[in-house]
C-alpha cells in the first residue's frame, strides 16, 4: 500500500531478502497506485523502465540477486 493512504507512492528500496527468494507484490486498493521505480535504491527491472501496480489484480515478482557475491 502507500505510505499513509497517498494517490500513489514510489518504491526504491526493499529491504531484507536472501540470494534466490522470490517475493510477489499486489496492489492493496484500486485507488491508490504503487510505482517500483528502476534504477534508483536497490530495485532493477527487466527491460530497464519502472513498473506500477495500479489495480489490485495487477502483481510484480521480484528476486533477490546479491551483485556483491
Amino acid at each position: 500500500d502507500t505510505e499513509s493512504d497517498g494517490a500513489t507512492d514510489d518504491l526504491d528500496t526493499i529491504n531484507g531478502g536472501a540470494d534466490g527468494v522470490i517475493v510477489i507484490f499486489t496492489a492493496a486498493s484500486d485507488a491508490r497506485d504503487v510505482v517500483f521505480k528502476h534504477g534508483t535504491g536497490n530495485i532493477l527491472l527487466a527491460g530497464g523502465a519502472s513498473f506500477t501496480l495500479d489495480t489490485n489484480k495487477d502483481l510484480i515478482g521480484l528476486m533477490y540477486i546479491n551483485a556483491l557475491s
